[in-house]
């Protein structure tokens, strides 16, 4: 019975500790913000977070995971918006009456841009699924509108 009592009291000892020791530490906490920003999709403050928590302690392997899957999760979304920027550019060459050999040449930069850029993306099993899932679409319209075109 004392030996149960006693390993309650230094399970409870325990906890304590470690509680005092994550509420007291600044890299644990701006860790732990740094995850609640990631799960929300701010990569950028998440990434900024991680990165200061990281070099206030170095073996905070929470901030170093959530830092580099941040820029991961960064690139996917750059990847999305230059797409999209790009879309809007060819959008705007379509409309245009007179389409001239340095607008094809123009359209055909970016798809191939885009489609070799792909490649470059780096995803791993942390990395969320919807960047994934709307990168490889976004690879997609540029490889179709590549071979509806050229």
């Amino acid at each position: 019975m004392l030996s149960k009592i006693n390993l309650i009291i230094f399970t409870i000892v325990i906890f304590a500790g470690s509680f005092y020791y994550f509420n007291s530490n600044s890299s644990y906490q701006n860790s732990i913000q740094a995850r609640v920003y990631y799960f929300l999709g701010n990569y950028d403050s998440a990434y900024e977070l991680a990165k200061k928590a990281y070099e206030e302690d170095t073996y905070n392997k929470m901030a170093n995971t959530v830092m580099i899957q941040s820029k991961i999760a960064k690139t996917y979304e750059s990847y999305i918006q230059q797409g999209n920027d790009y879309l809007q550019k060819i959008d705007e060459i379509s409309i245009k009456k007179d389409y001239t050999q340095a607008d094809k040449a123009r359209v055909k930069m970016m798809c191939e841009i885009m489609i070799e850029s792909y490649k470059n993306l780096a995803p791993s099993t942390l990395t969320d699924k919807t960047l994934q899932e709307t990168s490889q679409k976004m690879q997609k319209k540029f490889i179709q509108l590549y071979e509806e075109l050229f």
